[in-house]
């Protein structure tokens, strides 16, 4: 695609390679009649929770990076702190979106905000893909984890275009305005959340906080409409369900494949709030 061509645009040229998601209960039937039919040792869940370094290589088809990445595993559990520690779902995310970066996506003019952003994987990704901004952000205690991530993989280097790239880290509670407000002051281009519903009453505040991300955008601009990005490993059927559904109030939804064996255990969805 060319640098012209706005991200909501792109994601349409993909349109007809995903499921339409019309019925949270529908959607749930079909994902979790092939989840139960799994191995059972068929999960995502975490990459190494006891080192506090990782070096993650992002493959992206012919071509493949180091992103270095700290955790915490002191501080992953309390008060349902879950993202202080890397999941595999984030290393899934991550590759995906290479493979699409290097294959048909133009990410040099994007403003990316990415939502629960836990150690950081998938925002430091899009960074390194050339992303022109991309802004991380998380709950208060995570900003120092965050912080130090940042310093260990940012590019100094400009993009395809000669146009810098900038990556920044930003406290972000859901169901509250960021605390560097200037954060939904430009208009945001993708929206991203790795695997950040783990309980039925996160769901409503996810879903507040795209919408309100998605706004900063409007429809007229020359830009299109704002795109989210939400990965999910599948665990509760009830929880998937309230999500998708609360997701389909506000927004239509697509589930895009990721590969034959992921799929049993993770979906992907992109969404842009309905008109």
């Amino acid at each position: 695609m060319s640098s012209s061509t706005s991200f909501y645009a792109q994601i349409l040229h993909d349109a007809d390679e995903m499921v339409s998601v019309e019925d949270a209960e529908e959607e749930v039937c079909d994902l979790y009649s092939v989840y139960y039919s799994r191995d059972s040792h068929d999960r995502l869940d975490l990459v190494d929770p006891g080192k506090t370094e990782l070096e993650i290589e992002i493959e992206g088809g012919k071509r493949s990076f180091v992103v270095t990445i700290g955790q915490n595993p002191n501080i992953n559990g309390e008060l349902g702190q879950t993202g202080a520690v890397l999941w595999n779902s984030s290393v899934v995310m991550s590759e995906y979106f290479a493979r699409k970066s290097y294959s048909s996506w133009n990410l040099a003019d994007l403003n990316i905000v990415e939502l629960g952003s836990g150690c950081g994987l998938v925002g430091l990704t899009l960074h390194r893909l050339g992303a022109r901004r991309t802004v991380l952000t998380d709950q208060p205690r995570m900003m120092k984890l965050l912080g130090r991530n940042i310093d260990r993989n940012r590019v100094s280097a400009v993009s395809k275009r000669d146009k810098t790239t900038e990556v920044l880290a930003t406290e972000y509670v859901w169901g509250a305005l960021p605390e560097d407000q200037e954060v939904l002051r430009e208009p945001v281009d993708m929206v991203v959340a790795s695997d950040c519903v783990y309980h039925e009453s996160v769901a409503p505040l996810l879903v507040s906080a795209l919408v309100d991300v998605c706004r900063s955008r409007s429809t007229s601009e020359a830009g299109g409409r704002t795109v989210g990005v939400i990965g999910q490993e599948l665990r509760s059927d009830l929880v998937h369900q309230a999500f998708v559904a609360q997701l389909l109030e506000h927004f239509v939804v697509r589930r895009a494949p990721v590969s034959e064996s992921v799929d049993r255990v993770y979906a992907l969805y992109f969404v842009w709030l309905r008109e």
